[in-house]
């Protein structure tokens, strides 16, 4: 008897502690909890300089409700409050609104709650109208699928799983044991870790990602090349990497894929070995284009300010949070890393040594431009499908100039900490390395005749923390599970 008596007691005691526990405030929002209250709050539209109001809610966990309400907020950097005195007025049943709240200042706030004595207390950055337009920027993500005009079958699903499966084949290359995903490997981030890329032999430069690659305006790190299908010929071709020729390309068309071709161009392999290269080229850019990231935690806070969501704003890190403010603040990020892909789609000069080995050098953009238009393959010539030439406005306009020296294509952010090494050499092993380049950097590497943009930034250790911590939370979220 005694046994049971004791038992029972126990599961009383744990179903009383589980009903403590089970406190659900009143109000819908961001969530502050202390040993003995559950709080969660929403705001009006918040912005520098302008007051606002809050809807709080409360409960205890003991069962009863909360009785008196402070609130309060200061900025611990700088040692100060609120200009104003906000007013709590009680809605009864636990739930208050608070009027005259106002953050007169950008950066990080302590926002305050003292419930019967308790204080409960959580840290937001608050961005002004500036920043908060340059960080909605750069959404909404995924972006709308777009068809590449200069690619007959952009978009197609038989020339994208035709694409799909010349990018695993290894019969492309003249040697049969390289393949497009030897250097642009999936489970990589489409890329191969690699500070310089290697097919059948090491070239100059790093591996780009080829994640989102559908987006950009120009191609390779020098921007050779000016769309994504003729991009992807580039390594066919090239000795170092697939070392294939247009006939040998043809030839694996016509031999091992006659009926995929047919379903994804609507006609059999032309005789003309070139023709057929290039269609094998769109296909490739057909499946490159879907490869697409995900959602990330960041695009989940740029939808909450936007949405004044207070709860999802609450979910993105601190420490994220103080890394973005000076993203699109003090070091200026966003001047080329802009927009929902986090790029211009440009050339800048990063400050990283061009030299590639005793008396040769890599000229980037300055090469590139003259290589682009050289390119038989290039948006003025015969393989454009888009017949009225608006797909080669850039190729026809882009102008050589002498401060293209040292130039390389300014890359997208999305997924960055999958990618690594880093700049076009592959020279900077870790995005912490990057941003130490970035805040030490030697502004005398810098081409003489080249923009002015980059200054150095002097990040303190814990700025240095903050841009990483920011730049890792542009990750798929899929791939942090």
């Amino acid at each position: 008897m005694e046994k049971r008596r004791t038992a029972f007691l126990l599961f009383a005691a744990l179903g009383l502690a589980a009903s403590a526990a089970a406190c659900e405030p009143p109000v819908k929002g961001a969530r502050l909890e202390s040993a003995r209250y559950a709080l969660a709050y929403t705001m009006s539209e918040l912005a520098v300089s302008r007051h606002f109001t809050m809807d709080v809610g409360a409960c205890a966990k003991s069962g009863a409700l909360p009785d008196r309400l402070k609130v309060d907020a200061q900025m611990p950097e700088h040692r100060h409050g609120m200009n104003y005195r906000p007013e709590v007025k009680s809605l009864g049943g636990g739930r208050w609104r608070v009027e005259g709240m106002m953050f007169h200042m950008p950066g990080r706030w302590q926002l305050a709650f003292e419930l019967d004595g308790e204080r409960l207390a959580t840290d937001m950055m608050v961005f002004n109208d500036d920043e908060k337009a340059r960080i909605l920027a750069h959404g909404p993500w995924p972006p709308k699928p777009r068809r590449d005009p200069s690619n007959r079958v952009s978009g197609k699903p038989e020339a994208i799983a035709l694409g799909e499966r010349l990018f695993f084949e290894p019969r492309l290359s003249s040697t049969g044991s390289v393949l497009c995903a030897t250097c642009h490997a999936p489970f990589r981030a489409f890329q191969d870790a690699r500070p310089r890329g290697f097919g059948l032999e090491e070239v100059e430069r790093n591996t780009p990602s080829l994640v989102n690659v559908g987006l950009y305006r120009w191609y390779g790190w020098d921007g050779a090349h000016d769309s994504l299908w003729a991009q992807s010929v580039r390594p066919l071709l090239d000795p170092r990497e697939m070392r294939a020729t247009p006939a040998h390309v043809a030839g694996v068309l016509r031999k091992y894929f006659p009926s995929d071709y047919q379903r994804a161009f609507g006609r059999a392999v032309p005789p003309d070995d070139e023709e057929a290269m290039i269609d094998a080229g769109k296909a490739l850019a057909a499946y490159q284009e879907t490869l697409v990231s995900g959602r990330t935690p960041f695009d989940d806070f740029r939808d909450a300010v936007e949405n004044h969501d207070a709860a999802g704003m609450r979910r993105y890190p601190m420490a994220a949070q103080r890394g973005l403010a000076l993203f699109v603040g003090k070091a200026n990020c966003t001047t080329c890393h802009f927009g929902p892909h986090f790029t211009n789609g440009e050339f800048a000069d990063a400050g990283i040594p061009f030299f590639i080995g005793k008396g040769r050098v890599d000229a980037g953009r300055l090469e590139g431009i003259k290589k682009l238009k050289s390119n038989p393959y290039n948006l003025l010539g015969r393989f454009n499908d888009d017949a009225t030439r608006g797909s080669a406005v850039g190729t026809r306009h882009v102008e050589l100039q002498h401060r293209n020296f040292g130039e390389f294509r300014v890359p997208g952010l999305r997924n960055v900490a999958l990618t690594a090494p880093y700049m076009h050499n592959g020279s900077l092993a870790t995005l912490r390395e990057v941003v130490k380049h970035y805040s030490e950097l030697d502004e005398e590497r810098l081409h003489a005749d080249g923009e002015r943009v980059l200054r150095r930034l002097n990040l303190t250790p814990r700025e240095s923390d903050d841009l990483v911590v920011f730049l890792q939370s542009l990750t798929d979220s899929s791939q942090l599970r």
